[in-house]
């Protein structure tokens, strides 16, 4: 006795394999992995510090001594993306893997749930309605006043002789697939964002220009580098009475390769710039530089750069060498555009401040150090400038819209009677998958006024006195 082989053919092996593949990505589970490692990457992009220099994250984070959860280094992260997680490979990655277990889980189970709802579903006999917990068999009811209470509840009503089948809020059926829609704009916002999106902070001063030639933007380079430039017609502050920032602005001008201006604002804090689908923000402020005079010398410009003190406040100064020898420098300090500067002699050789030789002094105003006389004829200021290209907003905004509306949506409740006149009694049930006893309640009051109507006893279908169908 032999066996013959069973044989299998490519169109059933393909065909089993494509359904264990769309069973598997249309899945509830995936689905909860993916919402889970996604939340977990968001977290770990507002943990480490997002778009900092390769070197801060070799420094911060070296590869010996107390090395973060054990494994986090520098090159780690430069090498997974973590420096700037929501423009990586792999988090694209997952978010088109959760778009597509989305899509699978729309086709495979909500719309077939939609049509389902849409479909007229009669019963034909009296016992098929057993199977419902609400239900109810009226004596020498009459179907017609049914049908007028059910178009009175705003109920469609389909009838064949003497059988019905009423509906309603059946849009509350398409509330979920409106939901998926809408994570679905949601996310091809994010992909969008990520692969076609740029940003970059810019430091400038009045009077100077830049371009959009570096930015940062996903390793794929699929952003679109608009070649105009920014020009800094003007920047300054305002303050309050006590001192402190009150508003700074900034004009700027977009200008083309032509040197033709495209468009012109003024913008400060929550009142950006917008061209070209390009977002010109101001962000932050800071001082350029200072001309200085040391007795009958020029005036020498000097490059201030931003110093952080330990207490947390901010500055900027710039040492420069004060005397021919080389042995002291002088440190110059300004805490802000308004004129107040400290002048702060120190040793070169150990770097120790000359405290007793520290001069306040004001722009405009010489004062003596060390013998000398010293002048700081001017402070420049920079604006700083953060430009933003999302061409993925639109999508995401259009996203939560339509998530409202299906939100919305989804809490109609979707309601469904049926009945079947037979042998001068009227079998009726229904059921619903949401407000169950409202519906308790709207069902019994139709059941209530077609028994008036009709001179019969009264059902109440909304106590455990049903009459079940045999």
């Amino acid at each position: 006795m032999t066996t013959e082989p069973v044989t299998v053919s490519k169109t059933t092996l393909w065909r089993e394999l494509n359904r264990e593949l769309t069973s598997w990505l249309g899945s509830l589970k995936l689905a909860i992995v993916l919402f889970l490692v996604l939340a977990a990457a968001s977290i770990t992009g507002t943990v480490i510090p997002q778009g900092e220099a390769p070197a801060y994250y070799l420094e911060n984070f070296p590869e010996t001594g107390k090395v973060v959860w054990g494994f986090v280094t520098g090159r780690f992260i430069l090498d997974t993306s973590l420096n700037d997680v929501y423009r990586g490979w792999w988090f694209i990655a997952l978010l088109l893997l959760f778009t597509a277990n989305l899509i699978t889980c729309t086709f495979r189970r909500q719309i077939p749930m939609v049509r389902a709802s849409r479909r007229w579903k009669f019963y034909t006999e009296p016992r098929q309605l057993s199977k419902f917990a609400l239900r109810a068999v009226l004596p020498t009811a009459d179907l017609e006043v049914l049908v007028e209470e059910l178009k009175a509840k705003r109920y469609t009503v389909h009838r064949q002789g003497e059988v019905l089948y009423a509906a309603k809020g059946t849009w509350g059926r398409v509330g979920p697939v409106v939901v998926h829609v809408s994570l679905l704009l949601i996310l091809g916002g994010a992909i969008v964002g990520a692969i076609a999106g740029f940003k970059t902070q810019r430091m400038e001063p009045p009077g100077k220009s830049f371009d959009l030639a570096r930015v940062e933007q996903s390793r794929l380079g699929f952003a679109h580098i608009p070649d105009w430039t920014v020009r800094v017609n003007r920047f300054w502050i305002d303050y309050r009475p006590d001192g402190s920032v009150d508003q700074f602005y900034s004009d700027l001008s977009v200008v083309d390769p032509q040197a033709k201006e495209l468009t012109r604002k003024t913008i400060s804090v929550n009142n950006p710039l917008i061209y070209d689908g390009v977002t010109l923000y101001q962000a932050s402020w800071g001082v350029d530089s200072f001309s200085i005079r040391v007795n009958g010398s020029p005036w020498i410009p000097i490059k201030m750069e931003r110093l952080i003190a330990p207490n947390g406040q901010e500055a900027w100064g710039q040492a420069i060498p004060f005397d021919r020898e080389g042995r002291v420098g002088l440190k110059v300090v300004a805490p802000g555009l308004q004129g107040a500067i400290m002048l702060l002699p120190y040793n070169v050789q150990t770097g120790e401040n000359l405290r007793e030789h520290v001069t306040s002094a004001r722009v405009g105003m010489p004062v003596t150090v060390l013998g000398q006389t010293v002048t700081i004829r001017e402070l420049v200021g920079a604006t700083g400038i953060q430009v933003k290209s999302d061409p993925g907003i639109p999508l995401v905004y259009a996203g939560f819209g339509l998530l409202m509306v299906g939100l919305v949506m989804s809490y109609l409740s979707h309601s469904q009677v049926w009945a079947i006149a037979r042998a001068g009694q009227l079998a009726v049930a229904g059921r619903t998958n949401r407000a169950q006893l409202t519906f308790e309640r709207e069902l019994a009051s139709m059941i209530t006024v077609v028994q008036a109507r009709t001179q019969a006893t009264t059902v109440d279908v909304s106590t455990a006195q049903r009459v079940e169908v045999s």
